[in-house]
């Protein structure tokens, strides 16, 4: 079978840059690939080529991501699964994927988790302090990879100690080389070059120029000890590295060529401007007698040409840099502080009078780089990608399983309420927290005690023995305390910042706060399962805050009063008005391709349809429940669950919020060779997928199959909290089963891993809206 460990072998793809793309990255997937048809004849190589220019590539490259396409990486990863690919291999450097710290291929390796493609990650750079946006990426690409390579000892450490991956999946293997003296074509331009420096003892640095290659270093070198040394020249063969030379030109090269003018070495320093082949490599450290490799930044992990060197049997001279330090341990070489001119001419200067020193180099040189030839090492690279194909890694549990008869269900953790106790006490719900410790200098908030009253009120309705020990009618108490003291009936406003010590924050005003504050007041008074103690005192207390209704303004806040207010056992003046206030947004601002309440999709987005179709409900308005239901089903097509979306998955507006001109440009941009409309195209990155975001869709789409009895709607309110789980963009879940709390939101990468109130308590709220509807 395709994919899979048998006699016919397996297939494996590399994720690269390749050739006639010029890079140190794209030359060693070209040399690995070509090693492992030598190596391992059962290991069927392809490559998936990262591209920016639109070149034209080998056979062997059966799919292309632009690298710069955001899109294209999740539409290749699907590509390859889809083609049976036995495992894939990323070769991973910052510079050479999309998006911020070359995020993006994130999402390519998320796509191929998802479907159950085992992937392995070679890291061309591990840094010892690392960024937090670098951190992020690579810890997101290499959580779940079966392997991830490295090229030293100190690689894997700095791997471990950074926390990139399990330690027991980080693996040594060397940068593969040529050995020496092999063979190919070598171009006249080269041979002329070497022809003319006959005669001369070699000092040699190739490969693509750029400034962290500290070249400056060596040609100031040179010029302190050319007098002790008149029969030495320096080769600097190599063209501009593509994106120093898309971004500034030529500017460091003419930096160099002025050096050595200044340091009058014009018959000294030879520049050899051309990419070289591996032929030409070998012809040029042939006649090397000491390879150079000033490098500026200790942080350099591997090097294509010292490796090269080595392999060749090369004595060197370089900077302290990580993988010089573990190459050269072994004495074939000197290490010198970087940017130091006078060191490394004073290490030139010990091989070049010292035969005897020199030859001892070149022996250690050749005795560590038989090691380092590509079929020793293209032997080790294939039995761990035959082991990473033949033990497929178990896929992540289908959060959506789908029956015979399409209808979509839910696997739910089991409930855990560890981390709503860690931040609930006498004073409410602390707000933040950092990761799952409470941040207590956070304080309280109206907004979110509000939530917990909601949420204390639906676990009322469990088995004792499912919670763990938790109370919720103390919480309850609580809440009922918090939001009883924010209210100023005087005003008809609410207080809504309290801090650790229970001092309010700020003065009684009106805003989303006073409507959740109705909210919560409305949920528990309502609750079945509340005791009537705790019922008849939320009651009194909706009552009371009811005129706030008349005084707020935004549609957002008003839809939050309904949700208490719809709620009542009597149906009031203020749920009336607000009913008709939110109609009469919708019928003002809607049109036939933006059915909505505004000009723009901002947060909580469906409590507006969900809260329109409850209270045209609850007035018996066929009319305005209709037009709910059209704002509704819009809105689920903007999010990936429409009608036409059969195996939707939920991709929240996120916290940059989406505006009618992006979405009809969009749709314009989306036409077929008719000009008819061919559906919306997935949208860029618009900021972090907010929590509170996904709780309203499920508890929209539960609203709207309660009153209409479709499965349609039922189906979408487990896709949607599906999206907790995991069934989201990135394939990360935003529960945290361990602790039962919520992260933050989904970031454009990643999940940002602090767990406060409100992701908490969406979670929940979401949940026991499905419990209570028996829809999980």
């Amino acid at each position: 079978m395709a994919g899979t460990v048998s006699n016919m072998g397996i297939r494996v793809t590399i994720v690269s840059t390749y050739p006639p793309r010029r890079c140190g990255i794209a030359t060693f997937s070209r040399d690995l690939a070509a090693a492992l048809a030598d190596a391992a004849p059962d290991v069927r190589v392809e490559i998936c080529a990262l591209d920016r220019d639109g070149l034209a590539y080998p056979a062997m490259v059966r799919t292309v991501i632009r690298q710069d396409e955001r899109e294209d990486y999740r539409r290749a990863a699907a590509e390859l699964a889809a083609s049976g690919v036995g495992a894939v291999v990323i070769q991973h450097e910052y510079g050479i994927f999309g998006g911020v710290d070359g995020a993006w291929i994130t999402g390519f390796a998320a796509e191929l988790h998802r479907l159950g493609v085992p992937y392995l990650v070679t890291l061309h750079t591990v840094l010892s302090e690392p960024t937090e946006s670098q951190a992020a990426t690579l810890n997101r690409l290499c959580r779940d990879a079966a392997a991830v390579t490295v090229f030293t000892e100190t690689a894997r450490r700095l791997a471990v100690a950074t926390a990139i991956a399990p330690p027991g999946r980080i693996v040594h293997v060397p940068h593969g080389a040529p050995p020496p003296g092999s063979g190919g074509d070598v171009r006249q331009e080269v041979q002329a070059t070497l022809e003319a420096l006959r005669g001369r003892r070699l000092l040699s640095t190739f490969g693509l120029l750029s400034p962290g290659k500290g070249l400056e270093t060596a040609i100031a070198a040179l010029g302190l000890i050319a007098g002790h040394h008149p029969d030495v020249s320096y080769l600097i063969a190599g063209s501009t590295h593509p994106e120093i030379a898309r971004q500034d030109g030529e500017h460091y090269r003419d930096r160099l060529v002025q050096a050595v003018k200044s340091a009058e070495l014009e018959d000294r320093v030879v520049f050899l401007d051309t990419f070289l082949s591996d032929a030409e490599i070998s012809a040029v450290l042939a006649r090397t007698e000491v390879f150079c490799t000033p490098y500026r930044s200790r942080e350099q992990i591997s090097s294509g040409a010292l490796t090269f060197a080595m392999a060749a049997g090369c004595p060197v001279v370089s900077t302290s840099y990580y993988y010089a330090e573990d190459m050269l341990a072994g004495g074939a070489g000197i290490i010198v502080p970087p940017e130091d001119p006078v060191a490394y001419a004073e290490a030139l200067h010990t091989f070049l009078s010292d035969p005897e020193r020199l030859e001892r180099a070149r022996e250690a040189a050749r005795t560590q780089g038989a090691g380092l030839h590509w079929t020793a090492v293209a032997g080790r690279f294939a039995g761990i990608a035959r082991s990473v194909a033949a033990r497929r890694p178990r896929r992540p549990a289908d959060v959506t399983a789908v029956d015979a008869e399409g209808e979509a269900h839910v696997e739910v953790p089991k409930l855990k309420l560890t981390h709503l106790n860690r931040i609930t006490d006498s004073g409410g719900i602390v707000q933040f927290s950092d990761r799952a410790k409470p941040d207590m200098t956070s304080g309280y908030c109206v907004d979110d005690v509000a939530r917990l009253a909601i949420v204390a009120a639906g676990l009322c309705e469990l088995p004792v023995r499912d919670l763990e020990g938790t109370d919720p009618h103390a919480w309850l108490d609580t809440c009922l305390d918090f939001l009883e003291a924010g209210y100023d009936p005087d005003t008809s406003a609410a207080r809504n910042m309290r801090d650790a010590a229970g001092q309010w924050l700020d003065e009684p005003h009106r805003g989303d706060h006073v409507g959740r504050l109705l909210w919560g007041l409305g949920d528990v008074a309502a609750g079945g399962a509340v005791p009537d103690k705790l019922r008849e005192r939320a009651a009194v207390l909706l009552d009371a805050a009811r005129p706030a209704l008349r005084e707020l303004t935004t549609v957002r806040s008003t839809a939050y009063c309904l949700l208490g207010l719809v709620r009542a056992p009597e149906p009031t003046a203020e749920l009336a008005l607000g009913v008709r206030r939110l109609d009469a947004a919708f019928q003002a601002v809607a049109t036939d391709d933006w059915p909505w309440f505004e000009d723009e999709l901002t947060y909580d987005n469906a409590r507006l349809p969900q809260v329109l179709l409850a209270g045209g409900e609850r007035a018996g308005d066929a009319a305005v429940m209709e037009r709910a239901l059209r704002a509704l089903d819009w809105y689920l097509g903007q999010v990936g669950l429409g009608a036409d979306q059969a195996d939707g998955q939920l991709r929240l507006v996120g916290n940059l919020w989406r505006r009618r001109a992006d979405t009809a440009a969009r749709s314009a941009s989306v036409t077929d060779g008719d000009g008819r409309r061919a559906g919306l195209s997935q949208p860029a990155y618009e900021g972090d997928e907010q929590p509170i975001d996904a709780a309203a869709v499920v508890e929209a789409c539960v609203e709207a199959w309660r009153v209409t009895g479709r499965e349609f709607y039922a189906d979408r309110a487990r896709r949607a909290f599906a999206w907790f789980l995991g069934a989201n963009r990135l394939g990360i879940p935003l529960y945290d089963a361990a602790s039962g709390g919520g992260r933050d939101g989904l970031r454009e990468t990643d999940a940002n891993p602090n767990q406060g109130a409100e992701s908490t308590l969406a979670y929940y709220q979401a949940l026991l809206s499905l419990r209570r509807a028996s829809l999980l």
